[in-house]
This record gives C-alpha cells, sequence and structure tokens, in this order.
C-alpha cells in the first residue's frame, strides 16, 4: 500500500478503508483557535482513478474548502476534481489549519461530461462539517527546510528526504498517505535521537540506516498521491513524540491532527506532498 513503505525492519502493512466519519476532540485551550462547524461541500469525478480514491479526494478537496475558510486564505475556487495533481494540492492545505473534528455526509452520485460528445461520469460529492484547529503566528525562528528526492516516484523506486535548519532543533517526520491514514517515520523504535544540529543537512533514511522508504501504490490502483509532514521545534522545549505517537502505527488523518495540536504551537512545519506511479504489466 503505501507509498511510503518503511522496509527492511520497518513495514507499514496497511489496508484500504471506507472513509469513516472520525470525531476527535477538539483542543479548547492553547494559543491557537478552533473554529467549530465550518461547513463545506466538493466532488471528484471518476477520471483515471478507482471510486476509493475518486471518494478520498473529493474528502480532501472538502477538508481543504474547510480550511481555506478557517484560516481565510483561498488556495482554489475549483470544487470539481479530475486529476492527481491537483488531489496533492489538497494535502499541502493539511499545513495551514488542522481539522481536529469532521462529520462528512455523502450526497446523492452526480456525473460530470466534458461535452455533449462525451459520455457522463459517475461523480462522488461529499459535505462536511469539521472543527479546525489554526496555529498561532508562525515566527520562523527555526528555519526550517525540507526537500524531497522526488515529486513523482515509480512504484519500487527509493524515497530520501533532507533536512536543514537555522538553528538547532528537534524534528519529526511523518508520512500522510493514500489510504486517508497518517504514520510517524522518525523517530521511530531504531532511531531516537532526532536532534538537528543548526545548519546540518539530515538525510532520512540515512545510507546506513535499517529503514527504506520504498514507494508503492495501494492495490489495484495506477496512482497516489500521498505528503511527508514535517515538523520541527526549539531544542530546549520537552516534547517527546514518541510518547504523542507510536512509530509505524497508522491512524486516521482526524485522529492524527487532534493529537499533533496539543504541540503544534511553537513548532515550524513544511508538507511536501509527492505521486507515486505504478509499474506497467
Amino acid at each position: 500500500m503505501m507509498q511510503t513503505k518503511t522496509y527492511v525492519i520497518l513495514i507499514l502493512f496497511l489496508s484500504m478503508i471506507a472513509w469513516p466519519v472520525f470525531a476527535a476532540s477538539s483542543p479548547e485551550s492553547g494559543p491557537g483557535e478552533v473554529k467549530k462547524g465550518i461547513q463545506a461541500e466538493a466532488a471528484c469525478a471518476v477520471v483515471g482513478m478507482s471510486v476509493e480514491q475518486s471518494q478520498l479526494t473529493a474528502l480532501q478537496r472538502a477538508r481543504a474548502a474547510a480550511i481555506e475558510q478557517a484560516a481565510g486564505v483561498s488556495v482554489t475556487s475549483a470544487t470539481l476534481v479530475t486529476n492527481f495533481t491537483v488531489a496533492a494540492d489538497f494535502i499541502k492545505t493539511y499545513s495551514r489549519g488542522f481539522i481536529v473534528a469532521e462529520k462528512a455526509t455523502w450526497l446523492p452520485l452526480g456525473q460530470y461530461q466534458k461535452d455533449p460528445s462525451t459520455a457522463p461520469i459517475p461523480e462522488y460529492r461529499v459535505k462536511i462539517v469539521a472543527d479546525v484547529y489554526i496555529p498561532k503566528q508562525k515566527s520562523k525562528v527555526i528555519g526550517l527546510k525540507a526537500d524531497l528526492n522526488n515529486t513523482v516516484f515509480r512504484a519500487g523506486e527509493k524515497a530520501k528526504v533532507t533536512i536543514k535548519t537555522k538553528r538547532t532543533a528537534r524534528i519529526a517526520l511523518f508520512n500522510i498517505m493514500a489510504d486517508d491514514t497518517v504514520a510517524l517515520l522518525f523517530p521511530n523504535a531504531y532511531e531516537k535521537e532526532n536532534k538537528l544540529a543548526a545548519g546540518v543537512n539530515f538525510v532520512f533514511p540515512a545510507k546506513d540506516a535499517k529503514i527504506e522508504m520504498e514507494m508503492q501504490t495501494l492495490s489495484g490502483h495506477k496512482k497516489d498521491a500521498e505528503a511527508i509532514f514535517i515538523i520541527a521545534w526549539d531544542e530546549a522545549r520537552e516534547i517527546n513524540i514518541l510518547q504523542h505517537f507510536a512509530p509505524g502505527a497508522a491512524i486516521p488523518v482526524s485522529e492524527f491532527f487532534a493529537k499533533l495540536v496539543e504541540i503544534i504551537d511553537g513548532c515550524e512545519d513544511t508538507i511536501l506532498p509527492y505521486e507515486v506511479v505504478g509499474v506497467a504489466n
């Protein structure tokens, strides 16, 4: 499945889920703000993707629209999605605000028709009501920078992330996966030291690491959109990330962000979307 499959010693075995409704308790305190009851709708036509992918993409677009409303930032005005590049852009909005609770209602199946000369295509439509946590303004004093070695991977290719900070900091890497779950990649049971010296390039996985990130599409998928989500915080701040997240354990997106908001204020973060393309038989 995943797309970022940690390999050799740590392997994530995940399965497709039926896009359930998650209801996590929203934080009521802290420097950030919870905006409750944000409503948004979105749709995705089944064009070059499976039914499950279409459903998830519609849900991701609705989440993006809710985050845009809560944060007061417009990323895109389109409500219909037909391609993966746009789907990857929706994942980027997950760092603008964090949906900590959501209720999804699937609307009657619609249809998309480019013009009268083409046959109509099924279109999945969803409406969500979400609670969105908007973190306090970030100072960017840590100077977090991160790059992925590619933005489009073929199945079987290896991914590497390079991270640098201007100040000494501690870091954590998460994988937002194509089955709508998130897992902690680093630190993990084999690499617990997550302190990064100022100005030093950190590469994950390291050359001699017991873990690899081998990209794969979900079973039956030709292409998937995912992301690496990275957070960094001042070394003096006492955050034991392993007490908040279990390495390699996949949890639903809303549950992940509900946990993340307990520590995210004062952290810097960045998100690196990518696509995985299956190998033709």
